[in-house]
């Protein structure tokens, strides 16, 4: 399998200089703004200027003003947003027959049948770049890897603007060197924890007995540093079809206390489900953090689950993604799907 990892750089910033290009070379900043106050709320994205300023994604607004006051602030625009990304997504369709949309600004594509040889590879990588470039003016890094997870890491190896190829040939000292921290979907509770039993790069879980790496992260981690520690990891790009209703809303302020988020989690989970008719077979807790990464739990049933029932397994979800992550949660949400349409007895008078 040979993965592309297509990701757009600094991507809201990025159309806001395209769409107004005298912003170009100047701090800019695109903020989402909570409504708590004029300027609560954190930085979306910001170009590479403002990132030289000190301006990150996730630093509350009103911070990034005290650090770097002539840097443009602009409010997100969601639409805009989505309708270029949408937009990008099609140029995209033409370099692969199978594409996973990861989120707003970044695709998988499986290119497998479509290249015989590195020089294959590092040719369509470079025409996935120009042509995005072309059509809609933006940079895009391409990461390309035997797997999802490794072509994503060398996509943010090689921002911005770049071509990382990881070569089959490279593979086992790429392994060997890459530290635990840069493995996707561990974070710094989970990195201290595989530390603590000297796992310090990913090579390392190969060193250390299953038994003691899963007791320390649990199963499910620890069979996915596996697989990848031993390079036979092999999830494939899934083309995704949105069947899911889902609801996120903020809270009053950034906590990690499960009794201020609850009746937020359950506003979400009532909202939720007055948008459907019918029953979920499967629900996922999404938390965006202080930071605004996103993590998410879900877990699936053989049949439809109840508002109770949702509002229970969520809890236990949440508790999840609290032992995992140490950071404090800005918004939480839900996600329902595999929504089960129950008959009823209208359907036969």
């Amino acid at each position: 399998m040979i993965v592309a990892l297509a990701d757009l750089d600094y991507f809201f910033a990025q159309v806001e200089e395209i769409m107004n290009p005298s912003l170009k070379g100047k701090p800019l900043a695109v903020c989402v703004f909570s409504g708590r106050t004029k300027d609560s709320g954190a930085i979306a994205t910001s170009n590479y200027e403002a990132r030289k300023l000190g301006i990150k994604s996730g630093m509350p607004i009103i911070m990034a003003k005290k650090i770097a006051p002539d840097t443009i602030f602009l409010p997100m625009r969601k639409d805009l947003y989505k309708q270029v990304s949408s937009r990008v997504m099609k140029i995209l369709e033409n370099f692969s027959d199978r594409i996973e949309v990861a989120s707003i600004d970044e695709a998988y594509l499986d290119i497998t049948k479509k290249v015989k040889s590195y020089s294959d590879i590092m040719e369509l990588g470079k025409k996935i770049k120009e042509e995005v470039k072309m059509r809609e003016g933006l940079t895009i890094t391409v990461g390309i890897a035997p797997n999802k997870v490794f072509a994503k890491i060398m996509a943010d190896m090689s921002k911005p603007d770049g071509l990382g190829i990881l070569r089959d040939n490279d593979v086992n000292n790429f392994i060997n060197s890459l530290d635990i921290g840069k493995v996707p979907g561990i974070g710094k509770v989970l990195e201290d924890r595989l530390r603590e039993i000297g796992i310090n790069y990913l090579g390392d879980v190969l060193k250390v007995d299953f038994l003691t790496i899963k007791n320390k992260i649990g199963k499910a981690k620890a069979n996915y540093l596996l697989s990848l520690a031993n390079n036979s990891y092999d999830e494939p790009v899934r083309p995704r079809i949105s069947k899911h209703k889902g609801r996120y809303v903020t809270l009053s302020k950034n906590t990690r206390n499960i009794e201020i988020i609850l009746p937020f989690l359950k506003k979400a989970i009532d909202e939720a489900y007055n948008k459907i008719d019918g029953l979920p077979k499967s629900i996922a807790v999404v938390t965006i953090m202080n930071d605004l990464d996103i993590i998410s739990r879900e877990k699936s049933f053989p049949y439809g689950i109840d508002r109770e029932k949702a509002l229970q397994e969520s809890l236990l979800l949440l508790k999840k993604i609290l032992e995992d992550d140490n950071r404090q949660v800005r918004r939480v949400g839900v996600r329902l799907g595999k929504i089960y349409k129950s008959s009823t007895l209208d359907k036969y008078f």
